[in-house]
């Protein structure tokens, strides 16, 4: 069986360089659909269209919300089609104007290149899923359609004074595999790493995220540890990590997002 996120997150392919769809309510934070869900439809497209199997990179930048009102167009261009590694350039469009711009690298996150010792990062100790708090619409005061997709846990853990820590897991609530767009979606699904010590301040919409995928996880929950260090003038960066039941650093991603009030949403 088709999992949920594959099948909604594939469009249909009108020509070589261009799908078109719907975007899927079931995957929205309140009215707007996660931007993670975004960069998750144009890379299926984009890997589509490169013949590749794993996204290795994508650099995503957020020009306005998705609507799921309306039709969507994807477009691709194969920039660069190489041995090991292919580039191409997406977009994702509404109502003739542009919401989405995405360049992505995708290759073979399972070939071994060389014989050096490996360095990452390792996991942070948190309690297990069961013993963490379920990301409701209730604690985090907005409606939650994603909860029907995914399943994220959060972790109630003692505050670094310099910074804004966030840590979890997640899976998808029909238990499919996390391939590697999944990751690019899981980068982008947790809640914002600056309520943890600031609380619910409002909207946070993306406006620039980059995603390294680093390997394939086993099956199993994904732990999270995203943090917020940079707090100015009215946007903040965020860093992330994802790790595998294994303990095996399976992504890294780095954001900056727009921080509103609830009455500029």
């Amino acid at each position: 069986m088709i999992s949920q996120f594959v099948n909604e997150t594939t469009f249909e392919r009108e020509n070589e360089d261009s799908w078109t769809g719907k975007l899927n309510e079931n995957w929205n934070i309140g009215d707007t659909p996660n931007g993670g869900y975004l960069l998750s439809v144009v890379l299926r497209a984009m890997q589509e269209q490169a013949g590749s199997e794993n996204l290795l990179s994508a650099n995503a930048h957020y020009l306005r919300p998705g609507s799921t009102h309306e039709e969507a167009k994807i477009d691709s261009i194969l920039l660069r089609k190489g041995s090991s590694i292919s580039t191409s350039s997406g977009s994702l469009t509404q109502n003739g104007k542009l919401s989405l711009q995405v360049l992505a690298a995708f290759g073979d996150l399972t070939a071994k290149r060389d014989s050096f010792e490996e360095i990452q990062k390792e996991p942070p100790q948190i309690p297990p899923p069961d013993a963490c708090q379920k990301r409701s619409a209730e604690n985090q005061g907005i409606k939650l359609p994603i909860q029907q997709r995914v399943d994220v846990r959060i972790a109630e853990l003692e505050q670094d004074s310099e910074r804004s820590d966030l840590y979890g897991w997640i899976k998808f609530c029909d238990s499919s595999p996390v391939d590697s767009l999944a990751l690019a979606l899981f980068s982008d699904a947790f809640p914002p790493s600056i309520f943890a010590k600031l609380g619910r301040v409002g909207w946070v919409p993306t406006v620039e995220l980059t995603v390294q995928v680093r390997c394939i996880p086993v099956e199993g929950w994904i732990m999270g540890h995203f943090f917020t260090d940079d707090l100015q003038n009215g946007t903040m960066v965020e860093t992330g990590c994802l790790w595998d039941s294994e303990g095996t650093l399976v992504a890294q991603s780095r954001q900056l997002a727009l921080i509103k009030g609830l009455s500029e949403g």
